[in-house]
């Protein structure tokens, strides 16, 4: 038992009252096809990138603050767009105790020094729950 589910059934992303996420499920298809081919553009895909935090004596539920911030680091660098432009970013944000404080301040330090206007973060978790392996599908498909 990882000890991450809420004990009121809600999960409440970045919220004093999050005790953790509740589970759901979801199908999701991300359909990529060339530009030059599409007869509609919804969204273009500039980059992508991931990591994995090894391993820690923690265990798996607590992330490391220090490699999500290397992550969102690199990959502003690496796709060459400037991390003040973004305006809203949709985050992980499970809702748990050990993860959302850890996120946050990975996003605080890497993405809000010298900002002029709020970074606003959302979490599709608040709506439906944790997909967990469907999760980062269902962020793109909001």
């Amino acid at each position: 038992m990882l000890g991450v589910l809420s004990a009121d059934g809600y999960c409440k992303p970045y919220d004093v009252e999050g005790t953790g996420y509740m589970r759901s499920d979801a199908a999701v298809v991300v359909y990529l096809q060339k530009a030059r081919d599409a007869r509609r553009i919804y969204a273009t895909f500039v980059y992508g990138k991931t990591n994995c935090d090894g391993f820690k004596e923690e265990g798996v539920t607590f992330p490391s603050l220090d490699k999500q911030k290397m992550l969102l680091e690199e990959f502003y660098d690496d796709c060459g767009i400037s991390h003040l432009k973004l305006s809203y970013m949709e985050a992980h944000a499970t809702g748990t105790v050990a993860g959302d404080p850890v996120e946050l301040q990975a996003i605080d330090k890497a993405l809000c020094a010298k900002r002029d206007f709020p970074l606003l973060l959302g979490s599709v978790k608040s709506n439906m729950g944790h997909t967990e392996p469907t999760s980062g599908h269902c962020q793109i498909a909001k």
